[in-house]
């Protein structure tokens, strides 16, 4: 049987994405477990079980390549959670930030390597500091108007935008990028299904007293 240039042309596209998305998620997993500057493209070729030189072809250079990586996992975040954020006016914000809060441990339960990365390459000032940075404040600006109609509703006074979105980001997604760290101290398992559950429900109680409860009423001079 002949196969057509079209489907030949079709079969090439396919095995072209397979081939990025195989690098990316290697290169995700050693960029997270070992940092930039320790991973090297034969590593990540290694681990894809590619070549260096297709790996150029498809990213060019490894600083490329990082970035590649670090938008992936944001496009994976943005997919759960921009569906929540349609009809927001509909919706009882309190239950919305709940929600997103809980979907977005669930995310870096599932991909801890996302946070791991973020380990890496937050700790000094720098390009891949900044370009993690404007990847990251699409997310903190979509929650904001959201917590501050729970804080107009009277609820959450301990927090503004910033302080929240950072507690989300330390109480929420660090325990599970240092797992075994973080099981020395607790009783379950954090990367089982109960352990997961059990740890979100500690930090929505955290983050959300008293949300059961009526607020207090916050003053004109409050709200201004």
């Amino acid at each position: 049987m002949t196969i057509s240039p079209r489907k030949k042309g079709k079969r090439s596209a396919e095995t072209a994405d397979e081939t990025r998305r195989t690098i990316l998620r290697a290169a995700g997993r050693l960029f997270a477990a070992q940092g930039f500057g320790a991973t090297s493209l034969r590593d990540i070729a290694d681990s894809a079980g590619t070549t260096h030189g297709l790996i150029r072809h498809h990213f060019g250079t490894k600083d490329d390549l990082w970035k590649a990586v670090v938008d992936s996992f944001i496009a994976k975040v943005a997919e759960r959670q921009l569906p929540l954020f349609e009809n927001i006016d509909d919706r009882d914000p309190v239950a919305l930030l709940k929600d997103f809060t809980r979907q977005f441990m669930l995310q870096t339960a599932e991909m801890p390597e996302i946070s791991r990365l973020m380990l890496n390459d937050s700790g000094e000032p720098g390009p891949h500091l900044d370009y993690l940075v404007a990847r990251i404040l699409p997310v903190h600006e979509l929650i904001t108007p959201v917590f501050e109609r729970v804080q107009n509703a009277g609820y959450m006074q301990q927090h503004d935008p910033d302080s929240f979105f950072i507690f989300l980001v330390m109480l929420g997604s660090i325990p599970f990028a240092i797992a075994p760290f973080t099981n020395k101290f607790y009783s379950e398992d954090i990367t089982g299904e109960a352990g997961i559950e059990t740890h979100i429900d500690r930090v929505l109680s955290t983050l959300f007293p008293q949300t059961e409860t009526a607020p207090t009423a916050r003053t004109k001079k409050e709200t201004t």
